[in-house]
């Protein structure tokens, strides 16, 4: 499985068929965002699904950012 096949593999597991936003005013960078963070980022280190969730809600809560 390629980065791209992967990235879009994580965005359907997190996400489900829905489109970000973005993708209306600039598809170009929203394509590239989404291969970086869900084909490269999202892939490093040890942990499963569930605790980096829980990181990105606790960084959300800290930042004041949930909404």
């Amino acid at each position: 499985m390629n980065r791209v096949e992967k990235s879009q593999d994580t965005y359907r597991k997190l996400f489900g068929d829905a489109i970000p936003a973005a993708y209306a005013t600039d598809p170009d960078l929203q394509d590239i965002l989404s291969r970086f963070i869900f084909g490269e980022v999202f892939h490093q280190g040890s942990l499963n699904e569930g605790q980096r969730e829980l990181i990105t809600l606790v960084v959300l809560a800290t930042n004041q950012t949930l909404p």
